[in-house]
């Protein structure tokens, strides 16, 4: 669970209102561009500095392999390679750490984030190559993982079959390459496609145990 023992570290009230004062600007600011309050803004704070706080006192932040493990456990995304693409596009830069601000607005996309701000989501993951269009090499090599009991031959001659099926659901433009724009024209009509190259998302059944959890207990974190 989010909330679970891997992330019942105690810290006493004293060093929580420390907390609470030290960040205060920065809740507040993010309070204001995200999708929560500002008492459920200081609890996302308080579940990062917990998670921060298992590294060491002098740790930097919560690392990514921790912010990949959350992602696993809390939200049910299991897929090791795809999670680590979710990662990637997420927290930018070389740095081993999350920043306060990106796991805050991590946390907004996967709790409470807008259809627009999930359509820009997946298609970042899915474009790995940066490149603002995702072909059909892309295409291949997320879909391999969606595939599982079949053998090499029947797996291979699927994914192709699935690339033929998407680059004509989504291709509008007819240029062999899913473009930002193809991409959400196409999930605006079936939202149902928009992890249709592997989860991008965390299942609604986590969001829901995460938001009882952990948002329901304001004044217990």
């Amino acid at each position: 669970m989010p909330c679970g023992d891997h992330l019942e570290l105690s810290i006493g009230v004293m060093e929580e209102t420390r907390f609470k004062k030290k960040h205060s600007h920065l809740i507040k600011r993010l309070a204001k561009e995200l999708h929560f309050t500002y008492e459920e803004m200081e609890v996302i704070m308080l579940i990062y500095y917990k998670i921060q706080k298992m590294n060491g006192e002098k740790s930097g932040g919560v690392t990514k392999v921790q912010l990949r493990e959350i992602l696993h456990v809390a939200f049910d995304m299991t897929d090791v390679d795809l999670t680590n693409d979710v990662v990637m596009s997420m927290v930018k830069g070389p740095s081993s750490f999350v920043p306060m601000s990106t796991w805050a607005r991590v946390m907004s996309l996967f709790l409470r984030g807008t259809l627009e701000e999930k359509i820009s989501h997946c298609f970042k993951v899915y474009d790995v190559m940066m490149s603002g269009k995702i072909g059909r090499d892309i295409m291949v090599r997320f879909l391999r993982n969606c595939l599982v009991g079949t053998s090499d031959e029947d797996s291979e001659d699927a994914v192709k079959d699935l690339v033929e099926l998407l680059t004509k659901k989504m291709d509008m433009d007819r240029d062999l390459k899913i473009s930002f724009d193809d991409y959400r024209q196409t999930i605006l009509k079936d939202p149902l496609l928009m992890e249709c190259m592997g989860q991008c998302l965390p299942s609604r059944l986590s969001v829901h145990s995460f938001m009882i959890s952990c948002m329901a207990k304001v004044s217990k974190l």
